[in-house]
């Protein structure tokens, strides 16, 4: 008998979790390059009363940078800073440096859809399905080069690791597929797998491997469908891995998860809510599948956020706002330690060098996970209102019991320091630049 199709979640989930936002919001920013050691100057953007102004994280230099600020997907070289408007055709562009310089367009002509930078260079899709790249800071007579001419505008997402450009493209026969090339623009096309990646968040690097989350029924928005499977390949252009192609896990299920650093967690049988627009977290059981496409159940609820801590631990939020320190061994889980918070929301975990710093959030407050698994309360500090990253000191965030404005933790939550004198709108990016 046939099972009764699920309806596909048709709501995108725009919560302000800047750990991931930002550096990647909307089309534009950075790549998910590994650093090797935290950054020891660094910048957080903020908007106040539609002025843009930048502040040191150390609060020894803030700086007005323009007025009537409406940009979003904000990245920054340190030279220029790129951004696009909400129903504008281009990337814009502004001189960090000179203080008389005026916001221009930034490859004028063209429809750009999705933007990165990476390295040196800016890379940017077009709605004629082409990926060029140029010299980000180049001052004038622009050089684009061609990367590739068949990528798929209808999943505009690609990512930039390894020398390697990862996009959704178009085969001959018109076709989703899912595909590589030089960053450069060299070289052939790497044909890895049938269907489209969905979204950004659904491209995983993890150390020399990618993990590559594919909907091999891309064109179904309507339904839930068992439809994603998960690659692995090499980042040297190897053959690439189907883990769970015989086994393909529904796209709610999928959707309503995310990324550890070496498994994807998964919430089976999960639902959407009465209106058909959101995940009911209250239905479903939180499950992880590693790259070989072997599974284990981590809770009895659904699961909203996880992170690895150590080879065998990871510590999660459920779906009834508890949080746990897990440790499994041979597939299975084999004690959970709770934490003891109550309405956890979110689990964030940085590395900056070889230290791992990883924040718990309830709904007023964040505590930082010491390694005795005791906790450091950060009074204050919510969710959707702070930032933490990968190789960058410290923790960001607007104070709402302090007339919003901007403050920063050190990593271990002891240390306060206020960054700014004026309420802040939100933060817009967070960067070494």
């Amino acid at each position: 008998m046939m099972k009764a199709l699920e309806f596909f979640s048709r709501k995108m989930v725009l919560l302000v979790l800047l750990l991931v936002t930002i550096g990647t919001v909307g089309s534009g920013g950075l790549t998910q390059t590994a650093a090797t050691a935290a950054s020891a100057k660094a910048y957080v953007y903020y908007v106040s009363d539609q002025v843009l102004y930048r502040v040191a994280t150390d609060g020894s230099e803030t700086q007005k940078i323009t007025e009537n600020f409406a940009g979003n997907g904000l990245t920054s070289t340190g030279k220029y800073l790129y951004f696009y408007y909400e129903d504008a055709m281009g990337i814009q562009r502004l001189s960090l440096s000179d203080p008389e310089a005026l916001i221009t367009d930034y490859i004028v002509g063209r429809n750009i859809l999705y933007y990165l930078v990476d390295g040196p260079f800016l890379y940017f899709l077009d709605d004629t399905g082409s990926i060029y790249r140029t010299l980000a800071d180049a001052e004038d007579k622009l050089q684009l080069t061609l990367i590739a001419d068949n990528a798929d505008v209808n999943f505009k997402s690609f990512d930039i690791m390894g020398g390697r450009v990862y996009y959704n493209a178009l085969r001959d026969n018109g076709k989703n597929w899912v595909a590589s090339k030089p960053s450069d623009g060299n070289g052939v096309i790497q044909w890895i797998a049938s269907g489209a990646i969905p979204k950004s968040s659904f491209y995983h690097l993890n150390n020399t491997s990618l993990n590559l989350m594919i909907d091999t029924e891309p064109d179904e928005t309507e339904y839930s469908l068992n439809s994603m499977v998960l690659y692995t390949l090499p980042l040297n252009c190897g053959v690439p891995k189907a883990a769970n192609a015989n086994n393909p896990l529904p796209s709610n299920e999928v959707s309503s998860g995310t990324w550890s650093k070496n498994y994807f967690l998964f919430n089976k049988g999960i639902k959407l809510d009465a209106k058909g627009e959101d995940f009911n977290f209250n239905t479903g059981k939180g499950f992880l599948m590693d790259k070989n496409g072997k599974t284990l159940q981590l809770s009895q609820n659904a699961v909203v956020s996880v992170q690895e801590i150590a080879s065998n631990r990871l510590v999660y939020a459920d779906s009834k706002g508890k949080a746990y320190i897990s440790t499994f061994a041979n597939g299975k889980v084999t004690s959970s330690k709770p934490l003891p918070l109550t309405n956890v929301q979110d689990v964030r975990t940085v590395k900056n060098g070889t230290t791992l710093t990883t924040v718990l959030f309830t709904k007023s407050d964040a505590y930082v996970l010491n390694a005795n698994s005791t906790l450091t309360k950060m009074a204050g500090v919510e969710s959707d209102y702070s930032v933490i990253t990968d190789d960058i000191l410290g923790l960001y965030y607007i104070n709402g019991r302090d007339n919003n404005f901007l403050y920063g933790y050190s990593n271990d939550g002891t240390i306060k320091t206020k960054l700014s004198t004026r309420p802040v709108s939100y933060m817009a990016l967070i960067s070494n630049n």
